[in-house]
């Protein structure tokens, strides 16, 4: 515990001597998400709005005929517009040798490369800070970091930040998740986990597998989970073992935060209004969708000068409920070409593929939507699996009684590169998607 203290102060005593650079975004985040409904907090939003377009419009080519105008008369972009116009994109006043390059994992077929000025750099530090503290986790303590691994990290930056690296590749390897599952399960200090859904998944698979107690002194304190859709199946067993919630975390690499459970929120995702400005558009328009629809998620990012990011599509789908003393998400469903569609072309929620169906025997399983009343249920079980019908019942109840369901059987349901796994594809495509 005091090695976890002295981090924390190593930490913001560095801020200091560079100018409390993260310090102050970190303060301006809570007075925008705290009071979200006070005028000085309406005016810094506003604010950085017109700041951002008044830069954007400034100092891009892409952005240039759009001076004077308002924030919804500005275009929609998506990765395909950045990649396209990537050098119409850079502002004018910074270089890219002065920026941080981030990159997308591609995971849908589309990758684009970005560049982010230091100040967005702060910011997302100072929005990791904010947000991890809402899920119980204080910089300084121990996280582990569940994904692939495709680089190192210094032995002095893992110490400094208590990081550990664990790389889902290796999950495997029955002494290296042995061992994970012992250092979680013991040790005095506390503990964070932020990883793969699909990872936690595999993880509480393992425990389910070889007959663990839950461990009583586990000390894990928070557990966020990122990329990919988190199930209940894997929640509860998280829960079961090591007595600690699962936070779901909305967020990309070009952008950051955009959203995240947490303490209280039950299964809201409480929305980063502080640095970003979120609208939710039709489907098959860029008109704004009525309030509590399900659209397309539309971001701006408040921060983003090398390369400005205003009216970004996202690729994913959610719906913000208004009635909370700040807006949230209510749900955020995965991409609109994960988006499984029934048999009257309605969309259907990513819940209904409550992935390993422990009790039925099946590890893991991925739903593909072949054709309009077509699907494909790939399985990976194991021999306690006995009743094939009862799925496929469970599966016409959500799809359509004349759904036609394909099962086929697997050893493993591969991972994309960037080691993240798609619960649920749609080969089919459909120009309208209707919303139940």
């Amino acid at each position: 515990m005091p090695n976890n203290n002295i981090r924390y102060y190593i930490f913001w005593i560095i801020d200091i001597f560079k100018g409390l650079k993260v310090y102050r975004h970190f303060k301006e985040i809570e007075t925008i998400q705290n009071h979200y409904s006070s005028d000085k907090s309406i005016d810094l939003r506003q604010s950085y709005i017109n700041n951002l377009l008044s830069h954007a419009t400034s100092t891009t080519i892409f952005y240039n005929n759009y001076k004077g105008l308002g924030i919804t008369e500005f275009p929609v972009i998506n990765k395909n517009t950045i990649r396209n116009n990537k050098a119409q994109f850079r502002s004018s006043e910074f270089e890219k040798k002065q920026m941080k390059h981030v990159s997308t994992s591609g995971s849908t077929g589309t990758s684009i490369s970005l560049y982010h000025d230091k100040n967005k750099s702060n910011r997302n530090i100072a929005d990791n800070i904010f947000f991890y503290k809402l899920a119980d986790y204080k910089i300084g303590q121990k996280l582990y970091y569940l994904r692939i691994w495709l680089f190192s990290i210094s032995t002095f930056k893992m110490w400094l930040k208590n990081f550990k690296p664990i790389d889902v590749l290796r999950f495997n390897e029955e002494k290296y998740i042995s061992n994970l599952v012992k250092e979680l399960g013991s040790g005095k200090s506390s503990k964070n986990i932020l990883s793969y859904a699909s990872a936690l998944e595999k993880l509480c698979v393992y425990l389910d597998s070889n007959n663990y107690s839950p461990f009583p002194n586990s000390k894990v304190k928070s557990v966020i989970s990122i990329a990919e859709h988190l199930n209940d199946y894997t929640r509860e067993r998280m829960d079961y073992y090591f007595n600690t919630k699962v936070y779901s975390r909305y967020s990309n690499s070009e952008n950051g935060i955009l959203a995240q459970q947490v303490i209280n929120s039950e299964s809201d995702f409480v929305i980063n209004w502080a640095s970003y400005y979120i609208e939710i558009l039709k489907l098959d328009s860029d008109n704004a969708a009525e309030e509590g629809e399900t659209g397309r998620i539309v971001v701006t990012d408040l921060f983003a000068y090398g390369i400005p990011i205003i009216r970004y599509d996202t690729g994913d789908l959610g719906s913000i409920d208004y009635s909370k003393p700040i807006p949230v998400f209510k749900k955020v469903e995965g991409r609109k070409s994960d988006v499984i569609l029934n048999t009257k072309g309605e969309m259907v929620s990513s819940m209904i593929i409550i992935r390993p169906h422990i009790n039925k025997g099946v590890v893991q399983s991925q739903l593909i939507q072949e054709g309009e009343k077509k699907y494909t249920l790939n399985l990976n079980v194991t021999e306690e699996f006995k009743d094939e019908s009862e799925i496929r019942d469970e599966f016409i109840f959500f799809l359509g009684e004349d759904a036609q369901i394909n099962i086929e059987y697997t050893n493993e349901i591969p991972a994309l590169a960037s080691g993240k796994t798609r619960a649920t594809i749609n080969n089919y495509i459909k120009p309208t998607i209707k919303v139940n």
